[in-house]
């Protein structure tokens, strides 16, 4: 179970999309930190560097990938270390990389709270269901971006979510619910 499990994992990392919930371009809040640290600014800065012709997709997505620092610093105590394994095997596949398909060269960025995922207010709304189910797995108080990779004037793309600012650098947890339920 634990091994289809890392499986599973790996393979949605490679393909990437989370699905689509509301559409809109509209991003929300998420700091004011310029863009060497963390804030809106600075995600939506790294995230359109996936978009540049020729950019090196699996060198962009290498710093990205979670610690078991980082996990901590996610999850609460008793879901860290279950998270922090589950990522390293997805990891170890070598195969987790963010990707644009052809023709996306524009991006949407969303972000929440961990706590608006607690409360279900509207801006956890245009995340996937999954992070409700786990919020209080969440440490309080981080923020998590959304984003889509979509051609120009289309809501729909590829979909990405799990972007935080942790321990002075970005890191990338995608898809949480799927193993620390």
């Amino acid at each position: 179970m634990r091994a289809s499990l890392s499986l599973i994992l790996a393979l949605f990392l490679v393909v990437g999309p989370t699905g689509c919930k509301k559409e809109g371009a509209a991003p929300t809040g998420g700091g004011t930190a310029g863009p060497s640290g963390g804030g809106e600014a600075a995600a939506k800065a790294l995230l359109e560097s996936f978009l540049k012709p020729g950019a090196d997709l699996a060198a962009l997505t290498k710093p990205l990938l979670p610690t078991k620092a980082d996990c901590e610093a996610v999850f609460v105590s008793d879901t860290a270390a279950k998270a922090a394994d589950a990522y390293a095997k997805a990891i170890a596949s070598g195969q987790v990389v963010i990707r644009p398909n052809p023709g996306q060269t524009q991006l949407l960025l969303f972000s929440a709270t961990t706590d608006d995922f607690k409360q279900r207010t509207p801006k956890a709304g245009e995340f996937p269901g999954g992070y409700g189910s786990i919020a209080d797995k969440l440490k309080p108080g981080l923020t998590v971006y959304r984003w889509k990779f979509v051609e120009p004037g289309k809501t729909l793309g590829m979909a990405y979510d799990g972007l935080y600012f942790v321990n002075g650098k970005w890191t990338w947890l995608p898809k949480p619910w799927r193993f620390v339920r």
